[in-house]
């Protein structure tokens, strides 16, 4: 997600992330996985010869919706919600994939798992997270993410929207659908809303790397960042100095002759040689990193809800934005605003507004999986894939997940959060689970 005057910051910030995540573990065999701290291998990912073997291209299509509602003028550029198919010529079964926190249909984890899925003979439809800011804009029925119920009815109707638009090309026979991180508790509510609806009549549901809540995944995150940051003399943050101690921490150990090559394998290269002192720093500094590119999707959700509702809260409710007109002031006062400020300044009172009577912690707990608990310990075609070192977990979520669902989650050993997604024995589980195999 991303502001108009922003995209080299974010670009920046969320490619060094994004670019470096990669593959997971396996309980039943030895899981080769290099990074045994959460952090890093969160940033690292894995390296690419643990990686799934994937196409280089396959035959993507980019289409779009139109948007729910007229744009302000700040948000020009946004005249539609995209999202990506990629479809077999043949008979096939149907996977919708949604994106985790701030993630677009075309990121790099959601483009790697498309390609994964139709290699396998899959047809593949990707879907922005309600958290990018082109989905918020254009697809949101309330224009604020992060209340999971309505979320999950937006992706809902978007995706049957997506697939009416292709049904008359292909022969699919049967569908399922699949989310990771925050996608993956997007998933198990739009399946069970399925379940109730029975629109799609999707068959599976396998989620990867999901919070448990995210009310306490998204502060364990926002701590990142405010553990991270360094500050003025008067407390406020400074995000320069961190975004110079970021790629100075990523740039030292580059060979300008060689260029200037940033993947997870050049920097497991370097990392084992580092003194103690030097792993500390870039622990800590990897902490910060996914901290800040959380800030980054928060901050651009606070902004955009703002103008939308005309909430007031950091923009005047008659303040008229130009096309052109710079965001600088307002992208400082936002990106200072953790999640749970948004959360619990900006999303509940909003939420109260529409829904009188329901307190903060009734709201709270509807964005959990155990709102839904019943379709998740009952339902035998639901899969939860995550790791035992999965920095968003709050403490005693893991056991949660494993208590609930019994043998339909598979904890692996390492890879902090989605470090591993890529993992060849990862996408081999997947495929093996939506093909009908057994985990």
């Amino acid at each position: 997600m991303k502001y108009p005057r922003l995209n080299g910051l974010a670009s920046l910030l969320a490619g060094l992330l994004l670019a470096t995540q990669s593959a997971w573990a396996s309980a039943s065999e030895p899981y080769e996985f290099p990074a045994s701290d959460s952090y890093i291998a969160t940033v690292l990912g894995t390296p690419n010869k643990l990686k799934a073997e994937l196409p280089e291209k396959i035959p993507v299509k980019v289409k779009s919706l139109d948007n729910l509602r007229p744009m302000p003028d700040v948000f020009w550029y946004n005249d539609s919600l995209k999202y990506s198919v990629a479809l077999q010529k043949k008979a096939a079964p149907l996977v919708f994939s949604i994106g985790g926190t701030g993630s677009a249909y075309n990121n790099k984890n959601m483009v790697a798992l498309q390609k994964a899925l139709y290699q396998a003979g899959f047809h593949v439809i990707n879907l922005s997270s309600p958290t990018h800011l082109n989905f918020l804009l254009s697809a949101s029925s309330s224009n604020m993410p992060g209340y999971a119920p309505e979320d999950a009815k937006d992706i809902y109707r978007v995706m049957q929207q997506a697939y009416a638009a292709v049904k008359d090309d292909i022969q699919v026979t049967g569908m399922h659908v699949i989310g990771y991180s925050l996608g993956g508790l997007h998933a198990a509510f739009v399946g069970d809303l399925d379940r109730k609806e029975k629109q799609l009549n999707l068959q599976k549901v396998y989620m990867i790397n999901p919070p448990v809540n995210l009310y306490s995944s998204a502060q364990i995150l926002d701590k990142l960042t405010a553990d991270s940051m360094p500050r003025s003399p008067e407390g406020h943050p400074l995000m320069g100095d961190f975004l110079d101690a970021v790629i100075g921490a990523v740039a030292e150990n580059y060979d300008p002759v060689a260029g200037v090559r940033f993947n997870q394998d050049t920097i497991y290269a370097t990392y084992p040689h580092r003194g103690d002192a030097d792993k500390r720093k870039f622990k800590h500094t990897a902490g910060g990193l996914i901290g800040f590119v959380f800030r980054l999707t928060s901050g651009s959700m606070v902004f955009a809800s703002d103008v939308m509702n005309k909430a007031g809260y950091i923009v005047p409710k008659e303040k008229e934005f130009t096309a052109r007109e710079s965001l600088s002031y307002y992208a400082r006062a936002a990106h200072v605003i953790s999640f749970k400020e948004y959360v619990d300044e900006l999303l509940i009172p909003t939420l109260q507004t529409r829904h009188p009577g329901k307190s903060a912690e009734q709201i709270i707990q509807e964005s959990s999986l155990r709102q839904i608990e019943g379709f998740l310990s009952s339902d035998t075609n639901v899969r939860v894939a995550t790791n035992s070192d999965d920095l968003i977990l709050a403490p005693g979520e893991l056991d949660y997940l494993k208590s609930t669902l019994g043998n339909r989650v598979k904890v692996y050993p390492a890879g902090g959060h989605m470090g591993n997604i890529l993992h060849k024995t990862n996408v081999a589980d997947m495929v093996a689970f939506l093909k009908g195999g057994q985990q």
